[in-house]
C-alpha cells in the first residue's frame, strides 16, 4: 500500500487576497511614517538651530555683556554681521536690499530652490493656507553651512531663520521661526515672571512665537515701563510678549485665537496638538 505525501500550497486566489491585504496596510501605514519621519526632522533642525543660537548668545554674553543691551546698543548693520559671523559657513550674503525688495528676493531664493514661495500661515479654518509676510525684512539676507535662512528686523533685533532652506513647507512656526535677544530684566519679566529679581538672570536669544508676532504686527512693538523702569507685560501687548515660545513639539496648538478649529485634516485641535505632528499638511 503506497502513501503519498501531499503538499499543501496556496491557491491563486490566497495569493491575491494576501496581496490586497499588504497593499492595503502599506497605504495606510507608510504615509504616515513618511510623515512622522519628515516631523522627526524638523524637530532636529529646529533643536539644533535653537541650540546654535542659544551657544551665540552665551558667547556675546561673555565677550561684551548681556546679550539683549548689547543687541540694541549696536547698530543693526554690526548687529547682523556679529551674529552671522558666529555661524559656521554664515557669512554667505544672497542679498541686501529694502524691505519691499527683500521680500520679493527671499520668495525667489525660496522658488529657485525648488520650495513653495511662501511664506504661510497655517489657516485652521477650512485648513487652507494663507501667505505671510517675512517681518524680518531689513538688512540682508544670509545662507549658512547648514542652508539654514537667516533674516533680520531692525526694530526689535529680531532674528529669523528658515531652519531647512529653500525645502517645503516654507510655513511659519514649522519651519521658520523668530528669535529675540532679552536682557536680564526682559528676561526675569517676560520668561520667568520674576521681575522684582532681575539681577538673578542673565541675557539671552530666545524663541518667539512667530504666527502672532506677524498676525498682529508687533514686530515694532515695544513695551512699556512703569515709573520704576521696569517693563509692563502685556500692557499694551508688544513682541516681547510673544517670548518664550517653547518649541513647537511642546507648545500647544490652540495658544491663540487664531489657532482654534479644524486641522487640515479636519481635526479638532485641542491643547494636546503642536505643529509638526498635528497640522502640517504636507502635498
Amino acid at each position: 500500500m503506497f502513501k503519498f505525501n501531499k503538499k499543501s500550497a496556496f491557491t491563486l486566489s490566497e495569493i491575491l487576497v494576501t496581496l490586497g491585504l499588504i497593499g492595503a496596510i502599506s497605504a495606510l501605514t507608510i504615509p504616515t511614517l513618511a510623515y512622522n519621519y519628515r516631523s522627526k526632522v524638523l524637530e532636529e533642525q529646529f533643536r539644533s538651530t535653537y541650540s546654535d543660537i542659544r551657544q551665540i548668545g552665551a558667547m556675546i554674553n561673555y565677550e561684551k555683556g548681556d546679550v539683549g543691551t548689547y543687541a540694541n546698543k549696536i547698530s543693526f548693520a554690526q548687529w547682523q554681521k556679529d551674529f552671522v559671523g558666529r555661524l559656521n559657513g554664515g557669512n554667505n550674503l544672497l542679498g541686501s536690499e529694502s524691505p519691499s525688495a527683500l521680500q520679493t528676493h527671499y520668495t525667489k531664493i525660496l522658488k529657485d530652490g525648488g520650495g513653495s514661495p511662501g511664506l504661510w500661515h497655517f489657516n485652521l479654518a477650512g485648513g487652507s493656507l494663507a501667505k505671510a509676510t517675512n517681518i524680518c525684512d531689513n538688512g540682508s539676507i544670509w545662507l549658512d553651512s547648514k542652508g539654514r535662512l537667516w533674516t533680520f528686523n531692525s526694530e526689535m533685533r529680531i532674528v529669523c531663520v528658515d531652519i531647512n532652506g529653500t525645502a517645503n513647507p516654507n510655513r511659519i512656526n514649522i519651519d521658520t521661526f523668530a528669535f529675540i535677544p532679552l536682557d536680564a530684566k526682559m528676561m526675569a519679566t517676560y520668561v520667568y515672571d520674576d521681575p522684582e529679581n532681575s539681577n538673578d538672570y542673565t541675557g539671552a536669544i530666545v524663541s518667539c512665537n512667530l504666527d502672532l508676532l506677524t498676525r498682529k504686527g508687533l514686530s515694532n512693538t515695544y513695551p512699556k515701563k512703569d515709573d520704576d523702569g521696569n517693563y509692563k507685560k502685556g500692557s499694551p501687548m508688544s513682541a516681547y510678549d510673544t517670548c518664550p515660545f517653547n518649541e513647537p513639539i511642546e507648545n500647544i496648538a490652540a495658544i491663540n485665537s487664531y489657532s482654534k478649529g479644524k486641522s487640515a485634516k479636519n481635526k479638532n485641535v485641542t491643547t494636546s496638538d503642536n505643529y509638526w505632528k498635528d497640522y502640517i499638511n504636507y502635498k
